[in-house]
């Protein structure tokens, strides 16, 4: 491994394999690098260059990594990072498309027909959805969070001023939610 290749995998932070193979290294580079301690394997298929510059949530960064691109950090997780539930949640929430699975006791999947790409950003290595569409889905999901958690959430953006009414019905309109939102409207602005 090169300076440069090294400069690259510090930025990134937790790495798969596609994109070592990007900046240049093969699967026996990484094997070897693995070997002599160069680099850290997180899991099977995600890795970490041991001086990688990280900022914020390293577990979100390791579940965005394995899920990849057509996933987001979601439901309880997502409404613990704006700050809006106090559950820590055991497992970390993604929202998923409707054909992916897994087995790993360490992630819970919300599949969704919904395109991954409304509704969320971008932050330090992942993906997250915005506090709107984590309001929305956590009350169309409400069984799966819990009703009381959910409704807090929805009530607590709204007084602390997270969001707006109006920007939660934008996005329960983006999401196609709005019967979701007009169900529970009435008992979050009391």
């Amino acid at each position: 491994m090169n300076k440069q290749q090294e400069s690259k995998l510090k930025k990134i932070g937790v790495f798969t394999l596609v994109q070592a193979k990007k900046i240049g290294l093969s699967q026996q580079d990484l094997s070897r690098l693995v070997i002599s301690n160069n680099i850290n394997r997180i899991s099977r298929g995600i890795y970490l260059h041991p001086e990688a510059e990280l900022h914020g949530d390293v577990g979100f960064q390791i579940a965005f990594a394995k899920f990849g691109e057509n996933a987001a950090i979601g439901g309880l997780s997502a409404l613990f990072y704006y700050n809006l539930v106090e559950q820590v949640p055991s497992r970390t929430w993604l929202v998923v498309s409707t054909e992916r699975k897994t087995t790993d006791p360490k992630y819970k999947l919300i599949r969704t027909q919904v395109n991954i790409n409304i509704g969320t950003v971008m932050e330090n290595g992942y993906r997250i959805v915005t506090i709107e569409r984590a309001i929305i889905e956590g009350l169309k999901f409400i069984k799966k969070i819990g009703e009381r958690s959910a409704l807090k959430a929805a009530r607590d953006a709204l007084t602390k001023r997270k969001t707006t009414e109006l920007k939660l019905g934008k996005a329960a309109k983006e999401l196609g939610l709005e019967s979701v939102l007009i169900k529970y409207l009435e008992m979050i602005v009391l």
